[in-house]
């Protein structure tokens, strides 16, 4: 992938979770948050625009008209206040624009893995992690991977989700779809403004804590992970800075659970334990599953 096409590309995966973001907002009438992720973000689409209009050769199925006339509808939108007509444009016109840009894209490139950008990774998760030293200090081993029944696929946002298998089923660990609404929504659902720690099991490709993060940003949060290959194909795939920038977040590395069992047993923890469910389906012992379920309290409901 050239790097003005990339550029682009990392661009509008920004701007999907932010527009997003401000629908959810303005949905809910809280007008201020909204405009304040349009703020970040207006400028962004003009140049989202304008360099696909520079770009018309790799983008030659794209309306330039249609780009403009849409650009100018949520900008009279949003001068005339009218909040209700400007969540629709973003969420009918603007989402959807977007979102097929980033599906062109991705029907004419490959997936590419960056070994200077997961090495990176690598750095930054040792420097905010415990007992993962040995396991990502191991090359990584993608064929072997894949053959365990892990799958990585570009989503229609832009970033990469991850499949797996356990139990003869195959899952999901993050929709193909939008990542960051997803994400923020969950940790919409886990955010208390009370709340200075959060116990959290399953990194997955760490979306969620970014949200979360993002949401409660002086909070502390624990991360535990079972999985190490998960976390090596976050670090493959994903942007671990973003996670680690504020020196919040810690991971820690469990296979046999037993700091997670420790954290449960202390009386004096704070909150109860978050659980990611797509991790806790990838969990292969049942002491595991039976320490998680504290944290899932419908789960009964679905595996009666």
């Amino acid at each position: 992938m050239i790097q003005s096409i990339r550029n682009i590309f990392e661009h509008n995966t920004r701007l999907l979770g932010e527009m997003d973001k401000a629908i959810y907002y303005f949905r809910g009438q809280q007008i201020d948050m909204a405009l304040g992720h349009m703020a970040k973000s207006i400028d962004e689409v003009r140049i989202s625009i304008e360099t696909i209009i520079s770009n018309r050769d790799y983008f030659n199925v794209v309306d330039t008209e249609s780009m403009l006339e849409m650009l100018k509808g949520i900008l009279e939108a949003k001068k005339n206040k009218d909040f209700i007509l400007l969540a629709d444009l973003l969420e009918l016109q603007l989402i959807n624009f977007l979102i097929g840009v980033q599906e062109l894209i991705i029907s004419k490139e490959e997936i590419d893995f960056n070994e200077d950008s997961y090495r990176d990774n690598i750095e930054v998760l040792l420097n905010h992690s415990e007992g993962l030293e040995d396991s990502l200090r191991e090359p990584i081993d993608t064929a072997k991977l894949l053959e365990s029944g892990y799958r990585v696929e570009f989503t229609s946002c832009g970033l990469m989700t991850l499949a797996a298998e356990n139990d003869g089923c195959q899952f999901y660990f993050h929709t193909n779809s939008k990542i960051q609404t997803e994400a923020f929504l969950l940790a919409k659902q886990w955010s208390q403004r009370e709340r200075k720690h959060y116990h959290i099991y399953g990194f997955g490709m760490g979306y969620h804590i970014r949200e979360l993060l993002a949401l409660d940003p002086q909070a502390q949060i624990t991360v535990y992970e079972a999985d190490a290959d998960v976390i090596k194909l976050a670090c493959a795939f994903t942007d671990m800075k973003n996670v680690f920038h504020s020196h919040k977040v810690k991971v820690i590395f469990d296979p046999k659970f037993a700091r997670m069992d420790e954290m449960l047993s202390n009386p004096e923890k704070e909150g109860d334990l978050l659980v990611h469910y797509p991790s806790y389906k990838n969990i292969k012992e049942n002491k595991g599953r039976e320490l998680l379920a504290s944290g899932l309290p419908w789960l009964e409901t679905i595996e009666a």
